[in-house]
């Protein structure tokens, strides 16, 4: 009821779906949120609570994994980190999946790396940067990430003469921490003049899209801006050596033959 209750929240809805009555669906709901706290009312509405969120998604998961087996398919579950997914396996999906006949692939997005999905079983195959620190996870580095500063066109029209002199540490600076710029850049955090700090690659470089500062920003996740000129480089200086490699579980020895596909496929992406 609650993987259905999430799809329709509205219980007018909810009831057509079940096919019951609106009063039944209600005292339902209620005998649920007393008996475990998977849903709770709040402002007047029944809503799911961050319990009930989880149990959903093991559900959706056992569910699809279900409805692999009894099509006789394979499952490989990928995770890596949402930009990644979005920039690069999202446009490519068709193609990864030519490279895995008879395979459903699950894409799974992580907002904290691979490592820790990959030893709790989350995931099968991680695309993730550099080593990881657990020894049982193998892995293989397998091309660089380039690092590129950029701004909105209109902010390096404003600060150009100090840009042509290679002087923009000292500009309003959008820092994603996720990059670790003083590292990038070997230099110290209060030589940036930061003006907002995020943890997340796309709002980094939203907001650098309007021109509210400048940003240190993998290369791959700004082609789309800096071909339509939302963003423009303000060097041709490519800076950080981290890599992006494909990890797995050494235990998991069958998993070899899909890593190796997995590291011939990135080796050919443009990052």
């Amino acid at each position: 009821m609650i993987l259905e209750f999430e799809n329709f929240p509205n219980l007018l809805q909810l009831s057509e779906k079940l096919q019951r009555d609106h009063s039944v669906i209600a005292r339902s709901l209620k005998r649920l949120s007393e008996e475990h706290p998977v849903v709770e009312k709040k402002a007047g509405k029944w809503c799911l609570t961050e319990l009930g969120k989880k149990i959903n998604e093991i559900s959706r998961s056992v569910i699809f994994a279900q409805t692999a087996t009894l099509s006789a398919l394979s499952i490989l579950r990928i995770g890596t980190n949402r930009e990644f997914s979005a920039r690069i396996i999202g446009p490519e999906i068709i193609m990864l999946q030519k490279r895995f006949p008879k395979t459903v692939i699950h894409i799974i997005s992580l907002e904290k790396g691979t490592e820790e999905a990959l030893l709790s079983g989350q995931i099968d195959i991680g695309i993730d940067c550099d080593r990881p620190f657990d020894p049982e996870i193998a892995y293989k580095l397998v091309c660089d990430e380039p690092i590129v500063s950029v701004a909105s066109s209109s902010f390096e029209k404003k600060y150009k003469a100090l840009i042509s002199q290679g002087k923009y540490l000292t500009l309003p600076h959008l820092l994603c921490d996720r990059l670790h710029p003083d590292q990038i850049m070997s230099k110290p955090e209060n030589a940036f003049h930061i003006i907002a700090r995020f943890n997340d690659i796309a709002t980094t470089r939203s907001a650098c899209v309007e021109g509210h500062g400048w940003a240190l920003l993998p290369r791959y996740s700004v082609l789309d801006e800096l071909s339509t000129k939302k963003l423009v480089l303000l060097s041709d200086k490519n800076y950080g050596a981290a890599k992006y490699g494909i990890r797995w579980l050494r235990r998991r020895d069958y998993l070899k033959t899909s890593a190796q596909i997995l590291i011939e496929w990135l080796g050919q992406q443009k990052l």
